[in-house]
This record gives structure tokens, sequence and C-alpha cells, in this order.
């Protein structure tokens, strides 16, 4: 004998057979007042049971199969009633009431209205290539950025697959730079907010990120002699793990996710501070001497700036909290020289540290960091770098 959620999954199969469009199917499951979900399991709490059932996976399995058959577009319309049901967070209703106050429109009007204009967006002219791309993304992001789904190894991988199952053609790299491209070219400007995420301890291996952007840019100049963006590492896997690989042997303990958000950090810190910083004092580093040579007592605790150089050049100028901690963590991954050999070979040129203590807040000593960035050019800042 079949169980309740059996016979439900056996009625939603034969009321979908005949649907074309899975607006209609989506309103047969879940019309709130008709939908063979809502008759089966009129309580909330027993559906919420429901939908953690295999036949509830079953049930949104034929919603997706519809959704390809039909098109995201074409199906959209409902050939059965002009209603079509969809349930909304709590904030984005309250926003949405917001805004239909605002412009004195009705709640259904500014919906209507604002999917018109997305889906022709997406679905008419150049941008057309971006709609699979979108629906992928929106499946699987959890809520999160675009940057997130990119930058987050199991996001990714499930973005990527979804493009496949959706029958994108394209490389990985080809799929994640056409997501960022529909992020930059105001396809996905309309989407609910994002969640924030922010990793913890990113003092102890922002600079690692730092530098492994630099390095992974510089071995493959030959190959992009424009310059390789942030970017273009990200959305490429293989380069993606090369950015990894050196960023843990720099600072070992970390997600390959807080590697590359870290590094996003750095872009958006510098694309924000970039006026201020034109502007601002130059600070004048006290030397230390050289590295193999400097004890960490004698470093304090404080919050400041640093800089590795040899005589020639700078290498690396960094900001931290703590620059007792932070060099300690340098000289742990290079024998006490500062930067190992394997990421740059000084040769006879010994390779020199000197501070700044910087008071104030985060803010300030980026701002500090950027104007001495700017200045001294060293190698292994990704901004110098790519520049």
């Amino acid at each position: 004998m079949k169980s309740k959620n059996g016979e439900l999954l056996t009625q939603v199969k034969e009321a979908t057979q005949s649907l074309t469009k899975w607006a209609d199917v989506s309103n047969a499951l879940f019309d709130p007042n008709v939908g063979l979900l809502t008759r089966a399991y009129p309580d909330r709490y027993d559906r919420e049971e429901f939908m953690k059932t295999e036949e509830y996976k079953a049930i949104r399995q034929i919603l997706r199969e519809s959704i390809e058959k039909s098109g995201l577009v074409s199906g959209a319309e409902p050939e059965k009633s002009g209603r079509f049901v969809v349930r909304l967070p709590k904030t984005l209703h309250q926003a949405l009431e917001r805004e239909s106050r605002d412009e004195g429109v009705s709640l259904n009007q500014l919906v209507v209205t604002k999917l018109a204009v997305k889906l022709s967006q997406i679905h008419e002219g150049p941008r057309a290539h971006n709609a699979k791309i979108a629906q992928a993304y929106l499946e699987v992001r959890d809520g999160y950025s675009t940057d997130r789904v990119i930058a987050d190894p199991e996001l990714n991988s499930n973005f990527l697959h979804r493009c496949r199952e959706l029958g994108v053609p394209g490389t990985d790299y080809d799929l994640n730079w056409q997501l960022m491209g529909a992020r930059k070219t105001g396809v996905l400007k309309d989407m609910p907010k994002t969640k924030k995420y922010t990793p913890k301890q990113i003092d102890d291996f922002e600079y690692a990120s730092e530098i492994a952007l630099a390095s992974v840019s510089q071995l493959w100049a030959s190959k992009y002699p424009e310059g390789l963006s942030l970017d273009h590492i990200l959305c490429d896997p293989q380069l993606a793990v090369q950015f990894d690989d050196l960023a843990f042997k720099l600072a070992p303990g970390f997600s390959s996710l807080d590697y590359r958000w870290a590094a996003l950090g750095v872009r958006k810190a510098a694309g924000r501070h970039k006026a201020k910083a034109a502007i601002a004092d130059l600070v004048i580093f006290e030397r230390l001497g050289i590295a193999t040579s400097v004890k960490a007592s004698v470093i304090p605790t404080h919050a400041g700036i640093y800089m590795f150089r040899t005589d020639e050049r700078a290498l690396y100028i960094g900001e931290t909290e703590n620059l007792r901690n932070r060099i300690e963590r340098h000289f742990d991954r290079s024998n006490s020289i500062g930067i190992p050999e394997w990421i740059y070979d000084s040769g006879s040129r010994k390779i020199e540290l000197g501070i700044v203590e910087a008071g104030g807040n985060s803010t300030a000593r980026k701002i500090s960091e950027l104007r001495a960035i700017a200045e001294f050019t060293p190698v292994l800042n990704y901004l110098s770098a790519v520049a």
C-alpha cells in the first residue's frame, strides 16, 4: 500500500503530465489555495516535514525538467490562468511593498513591471546568452554574490555542474567569465541583496593572498603580456588552484575561499581608497637591518606598516594589526630572510626590513600602505605587479 507521500507524488506526475508551461506546473503544485501540496498538507509544519523527503525532491525535479523543457521565459506565462504564485522572503516582500507605496502603484503592478524589464534585459539583444548563466547562478548561489559563487570551490562546482545540465557551452573559465560579465553589465543588478561573508583571522593570511596573486601574475606574464587580472585567475580553475597552493605555502591553515576572498578584499580596498592614498603623506620606514639579523623581540607588537626590500628595489609592503606577529609569520616560511627564495630569488642581495608604527584604524593604515606602494612599486604587491 502506498504511503501518503507516494500517493502525492503519483498525483503530481499525473496532474503535470499534460502541462506545457513550467508556470502552470508551479501553480499546480504550490498554489496557496488549490495547489496539490497545499491540499495534501494544509498545515505549514507538515509541509516543512514533507519537504525533507525523497518524494519532495522528485517533485522539485519535475519542476526543474519543466523549466528546461518549456524555457525560462517562454514557459513563465501560464496558459491556464493569469496567476503565477511565488513565495517571497519576508524582507523582500516588505521592501517591494515599500517601493510600491513610494511609486503609487499596486504591488502586483510593480512586480510585473520589474519582471518584464528584467526578462527583456536577459533574453533579448546582446545579453541573451546570459539567460541560462543567470538561471544556474540563482539556483545554486545560496543567497551569496557572484564573487562568492566564483571564489567558493563548492559553490562554483555546483554552478558549473548546473550550467552543464542546462546545456550552456564553453569551458569552466568561459562559464565563470560569463557570470562575472553578467554582474558587471547589470544583468543581475535587481536581484535581492546577498548575504555578507567575512573571513576570520584575515590579518594572518591576507599578505599571503596578495603575494600569491603577484606571483601567479608573473609566472604567466608571457601568456598575458597585458597583465593577468584577479578576475582571470579566479575564473580559471587551473590558475585558481595554483594561487591557492602558493598562498597556503606562505600562510598554511586556511581555506581556498579564505585566500581568494582576501585577494578580492585587497583589490576592493585599493579602488575604495585610491583617491585618498594619492594625497596622503608618505610614511618614513625605520630600517631594522638585514632580515636574518633582526630578532623578533625588537619588533613592536603594535599595528603598523612594514617593507621588505633589497638595496635595489622594494619587494613587499604590508599593513598589519601586529607587526611582530606578521613578520614572524614571514620568517617562519622563509628561513628568516623575509621572502622565500621560491617566491623571489634575490641572489646575493640581502633582504632588509623596515617598519613604521601606525596608530589609528585599519582604513588609515591601508591608505598609508597604498601611498607607499605607489611610491616604491614593490614587485610582490599585486597592484604593482600588474600595473
